[in-house]
């Protein structure tokens, strides 16, 4: 089941009239548009997940799903104002890793008009992965290897941070030597300085037991992974 996906509707509106956008079927108010080689199953797939996860939300939207070669493509129209906003950038990079692995296709998003054409394109080549660590959540860009996210992995379950009970969402990432490790945090605690210290010895126990040695910068974040304060 995909996750996370609910802040997308507050992005989606609806397609102008045609008549080429191919068959349509409709669940909990989204309509699923598929056409060039997507079968009738697949749409039903793709439909069911859209409501799992919490896309559809019984408010009138569209979609597209679409074939290109061996290549799928899922097309949402979504409100212009929102192409640039860099706020949104993890959600877009991640969507299409979940639903590619809902569907068990190789998935890209499209971002279009109302016409579905295509504004900005998001791959799954580029999309974040992820693997879990108990309930923990370790989405990791290409720029880290997956030994170090395997490494993460076993120091976050052998010292307690994640667990089987509290589901919990971190993002690895790399800018040159600098290791970046992203979680969410209430705002509220910013400024906490139980909380700062005990991110500050985090911070310094991954870049020695994890990233050998290599320096880490510890990113406090909203829901959607934006950074509002570095340690």
């Amino acid at each position: 089941m995909m996750r996370k996906t609910g802040i997308l509707l507050l992005l989606l509106t609806l397609i102008a009239a045609c008549t080429n956008y191919g068959e349509k079927k409709v669940f909990d108010g989204t309509e699923i548009y598929y056409k060039d080689g997507v079968t009738e199953v697949e749409a039903d797939k793709l439909g069911e997940s859209l409501m799992d996860s919490g896309f559809t939300n019984g408010e009138l939207k569209s979609v597209q799903f679409l074939k290109e070669g061996d290549k799928y493509i899922f097309k949402m129209v979504v409100k212009e104002q929102f192409l640039e906003d860099n706020s949104l950038s993890h959600v877009f990079k991640f969507f299409p890793r979940e639903i590619s692995e809902y569907m068990d296709l190789s998935i890209d998003l499209h971002l279009c008009d109302s016409h579905f054409n295509t504004l900005q394109i998001h791959t799954l080549q580029d999309a974040h992965k992820s693997i879990m660590a108990k309930a923990t959540e370790i989405r990791y860009t290409n720029k880290v290897v997956p030994h170090d996210v395997e490494k993460l992995k076993d120091y976050l379950i052998e010292n307690g941070f994640a667990d089987d009970e509290i589901k919990k969402v971190v993002v690895l990432d790399r800018e040159n030597m600098n290791y970046i490790f992203k979680l969410v945090i209430d705002k509220r605690r910013l400024e906490h300085e139980g909380t700062l210290s005990l991110l500050t010895l985090l911070k310094g126990q991954l870049s020695k037991n994890v990233f050998s040695g290599l320096p880490v910068k510890i990113h406090m974040c909203d829901d959607l992974m934006n950074t509002l304060k570095e340690i």
